[in-house]
């Protein structure tokens, strides 16, 4: 698909994808092009719909990861192809995806695993994913040029979607990175680099495999039982503004999630929340103490 894929990757550059969508979206179109052994615009409808099925039943594909070659395949005919939106939404069906819970960690269980990691540079990585609810890759690329120490913000410039936002700046976490800098960046190689989390090579932030591996090394140390990868730690920082009596609107914001129902999925409802729901009956003026007097049928 050499020339459709040269037109695929300028149509998404033209609006903005990110790179990992960008290598997403044309990862799994040049997958449906070589299952069937042809270019992707000379396969039917009919064709993509047994091309899902075998992701969901042969390859056994999270709903997620199907839904992702669903909107790729549509976005493929709709800006390549000129296919009109609506029709490519009933050609190409999503999945529907269950319900899941979030893991999250509970407060003591967050200071533990803070308190474990053996470097500054650890503990300033994990403590700013939780304290201000970044995604693995958004802690990565922030650079020391993104911290404003005299408004205490925190600018967050490769969010998903390419979406920028500012969030505050906990002063504790302020001090923290403060005190990073001097033990491990002041005065020494490296020190101008203008990634916050520096990689082995210069010039370069701190890896993917690397900022799991600090997250994994933590949680090991700590003994807390561990709850899936690090995104559990923004779970955590979402659920606990909420169980803190934050707006939902606001957590929407600070996350930078576009719709409402995302943020949704972090209202758990737990034995103890139950517990403090006060009834309607409490919230009535007091009744009477004796008993009601009977009244005769007319």
């Amino acid at each position: 698909m050499s020339s459709l894929r040269v037109k695929f990757e300028r149509e998404l550059k033209i609006r903005g994808r990110s790179e990992r969508t960008l290598h997403a979206y044309v990862a799994r179109v040049k997958a449906l092009a070589e299952y069937y052994g042809k270019s992707p615009d000379q396969i039917s409808d009919e064709q993509i719909r047994e091309w899902l099925l075998h992701l969901v039943q042969v390859r056994k594909l999270s709903g997620s990861s199907v839904n992702c070659a669903v909107q790729a395949v549509r976005a493929f005919q709709e800006w390549v192809l000129g296919r009109a939106r609506a029709e490519t939404v009933r050609a190409v069906p999503r999945s529907r995806r269950p319900v899941t819970r979030a893991e999250v960690y509970a407060p003591a269980e967050i200071a533990a695993l803070l308190a474990a990691a053996p470097h500054w540079r650890d503990r300033v990585f994990l403590t700013i994913v939780y304290a201000c609810g970044l995604r693995r890759d958004e802690a990565r690329h922030l650079q020391t040029g993104d911290i404003d120490a005299a408004r205490l913000q925190l600018r967050v410039r490769r969010g998903k979607g390419a979406k920028e936002r500012v969030l505050p700046l906990p002063v504790p976490l302020l001090e923290q990175l403060r005190a990073m800098w001097r033990h491990e960046r002041a005065g020494r190689p490296g020190h101008d680099s203008p990634w916050l989390f520096q990689g082995r090579r210069p010039g370069e932030p701190v890896s993917k495999a690397t900022a799991l591996y600090i997250y994994v090394r933590a949680v090991r140390a700590s003994g807390v039982k561990r709850k899936r990868g690090i995104h559990t730690l923004r779970h955590s920082y979402a659920t606990h503004l909420l169980e803190g009596g934050v707006e939902i609107t606001a957590v929407q914001r600070l996350l930078g999630h576009v719709s409402l129902t995302t943020t949704a999925r972090y209202l758990h409802v737990t034995a103890g929340r139950l517990g403090r729901i006060p009834s309607p009956l409490e919230l009535l003026p007091a009744l009477p103490a004796t008993a009601p007097t009977a009244s005769r049928a007319p």
